[in-house]
């Protein structure tokens, strides 16, 4: 009759490697998924020149439109209103062009002033002589950096904590051949 296996340490380790390997995927694939989310939206003209509309995240950049000055009609302030009951309007400025509606603005705002002063300002240009280059944007990145930044780094902790359980296995392996030799 065979004697029962041995305890062996080398296997725990790499069930605890495993299981916060698997543990950390998760927390590193949202905190991209947060530092991804494309909240900054630059509005740049050039004189007499075209108009480029871009979106930025933490980790890239992606053109919205490009578009002649004959293509951009108007700006506006587009209002919304939760279809919860007392629920305050919120508000947010749009781009109205040849091709549709786009918004200037990742985020909507509370504050009606702050979206009309930056609607003006396009708008102002757009309706002037434009022989300046004009160059707005709206950065609501705060917030997904805080998130994104956190799930990141948990992440990152746990990735270590998951690699150093690793190391411990390769050490507790070794010493089982060498006590088995």
């Amino acid at each position: 009759m065979r004697a029962p296996p041995a305890y062996r340490r080398s296997r725990a380790t790499a069930i605890g490697a495993t299981a916060f390997l698997l543990l950390a995927l998760p927390f590193l694939v949202l905190g991209v998924f947060f530092l991804g989310q494309k909240a900054r939206m630059d509005f740049r003209c050039e004189p007499q020149g075209p108009c480029v509309l871009t979106r930025s995240s933490w980790l890239g950049q992606e053109e919205v439109g490009r578009y002649a000055p004959q293509d951009l009609r108007d700006v506006e302030v587009a209002r919304s209103r939760s279809a919860r009951s007392g629920a305050a309007p919120i508000f947010r400025p749009q781009l109205q062009t040849t091709s549709g509606v786009q918004p200037l603005a990742y985020q909507w705002t509370e504050d009606e002033a702050e979206a009309r002063a930056y609607a003006d300002t396009v708008r102002r240009y757009l309706t002037g002589p434009r022989t300046d280059a004009l160059a707005v944007f709206e950065d609501h990145r705060q917030a997904s950096l805080r998130v994104g930044g956190a799930f990141t780094g948990v992440g990152l902790g746990v990735l270590a904590l998951s690699l150093w359980l690793l190391s411990r296995t390769l050490a507790h392996r070794k010493a089982e051949r060498a006590a088995t030799a």
